[in-house]
C-alpha cells in the first residue's frame, strides 16, 4: 500500500488502547441521548402559553440553561405602550354646614344706580330681593366704590351667624384703635370670633382702611373653614397675576377658588389680588359663600372662576 494512504497508528486495530476498545461500542448511546435530549427541549417550548406572566427567578435557584430561563426569555413584548391614568383632582370639601334657603322679600331692587345691563346685576339682584344688602339713604347702592374693613365686617356679620369662639373678655376692647363705641364695633369683634377677620400683627384692626379683593377671599375661606387637597400649591395657569399673590394666601385662595368663591371682572384670568375691592365685587362674592353654604341657590353668572 502507497505511504499516502496508509491508516494513522491510532486507527489502527493494533494499535488501540485497552481503554478506547469499549468507548467505540458506548458512541451510538451517547449520540441517541443527544438527540432526545434536544427533542425533549424543543417539545416543552412548545408548551409555554404565549400569555404566560413573566416571574421573578430567585439567584439561588436559577440555572443558565434551565426551563425557568427559557420561560422567562420566551414572552412576546407587548404591542401597545403602557396607558397611563390621568391624575385624580381632589374636589372641594363640601360646606361645613347648610342653612335653609334665606326667602324673597322684595320683587325688583331699586337702587338708582343699578340695572340689569351691570355685569354684577345678576348676583346684587338677587342679594336686594332677599333684603340682603342695603344701599344708601339717596337710593344708590355705589357699587364701584370700595369697601372699608369695618363695612366688610358689618356685611359679614348681616350674612353669617357661624358659632363664634371668644378670644377676648365681654366689654374688652381687642383693638387699641377701634373704641367701643365705633358703630361697626360689635361687627369687627363678631366677624373675628367667627373666624372671618384678623388684625394685623401690630394688633390694630384699620377699619376704615379699604379692603383688598385678597382679602376678602382670605376672609371667606377663613370664615368657612375651607379646606383643599391641593394644600398651598398655585393653581396652574388661571391666574396670569398668581405672582402677585402674597405668601399667606396661597391656600385660602386654592380653597376658596375650587369653592367657586372667587369672582373676577372683566378678565376672569386676572385676579387683582391687592386692588381695593369694590361694592359690587364684594357682594358678589359674598353670594358665591351663601351659595356654598347652601343658603342661596346657583344663579347663572359669567365671571365665576372655575377650578381645573
Amino acid at each position: 500500500m502507497p505511504s499516502s494512504f496508509r491508516l494513522l497508528p491510532w486507527f489502527r486495530p493494533q494499535a488501540q488502547s485497552r481503554s478506547s476498545r469499549w468507548l467505540f461500542p458506548l458512541l451510538p448511546l451517547g449520540l441517541l441521548a443527544i438527540a432526545l435530549g434536544g427533542g425533549l427541549v424543543a417539545w416543552r417550548g412548545q408548551r409555554i402559553p404565549a400569555v404566560t406572566t413573566l416571574q421573578p427567578v430567585a439567584p439561588s435557584t436559577a440555572k443558565p440553561w434551565g426551563s425557568s430561563l427559557l420561560h422567562r426569555y420566551r414572552q412576546p413584548r407587548p404591542s401597545t405602550p403602557l396607558a397611563v391614568p390621568p391624575p385624580v383632582l381632589p374636589q372641594p370639601l363640601p360646606p361645613p354646614q347648610a342653612w335653609p334657603e334665606l326667602p324673597l322679600v322684595k320683587a325688583q331692587p331699586s337702587f338708582t344706580d343699578l340695572d340689569p345691563g351691570y355685569w354684577a346685576w345678576p348676583l346684587l339682584a338677587d342679594l336686594a330681593r332677599r333684603d340682603l344688602v342695603a344701599g344708601f339713604p339717596d337710593g344708590s347702592f355705589r357699587p364701584g366704590e370700595p369697601m372699608t374693613r369695618a363695612e366688610f365686617a358689618a356685611q359679614l356679620t348681616r350674612l353669617f351667624d357661624l358659632p363664634q369662639e371668644l378670644t377676648s373678655p365681654p366689654g374688652s376692647t381687642p383693638y387699641p384703635d377701634m373704641a367701643t363705641d365705633h358703630w361697626a364695633y360689635g361687627s369687627v369683634q363678631k366677624s373675628v370670633q367667627m373666624g372671618f377677620l384678623t388684625g394685623y400683627p401690630e394688633g390694630t384692626v384699620l377699619p376704615e382702611q379699604t379692603v383688598t379683593r385678597i382679602q376678602v377671599i382670605v376672609a371667606l375661606a377663613n370664615g368657612l373653614r375651607l379646606k383643599s387637597s391641593r394644600g398651598a400649591a398655585p393653581l396652574p395657569g388661571l391666574y396670569g397675576d398668581q405672582n402677585q399673590v402674597p405668601d399667606w394666601a396661597n391656600r385660602q385662595l386654592v380653597a376658596a377658588t375650587e369653592a367657586g368663591l372667587v369672582v373676577n371682572y372683566p378678565d376672569l384670568n386676572q385676579l387683582a389680588p391687592n386692588r381695593p375691592a369694590s361694592r359690587a365685587e364684594v357682594a358678589a362674592m359674598l353670594h358665591r359663600a351663601l351659595v356654598y353654604t347652601g343658603r342661596l341657590q346657583e344663579v347663572p353668572f359669567a365671571y365665576v372662576v372655575k377650578a381645573p
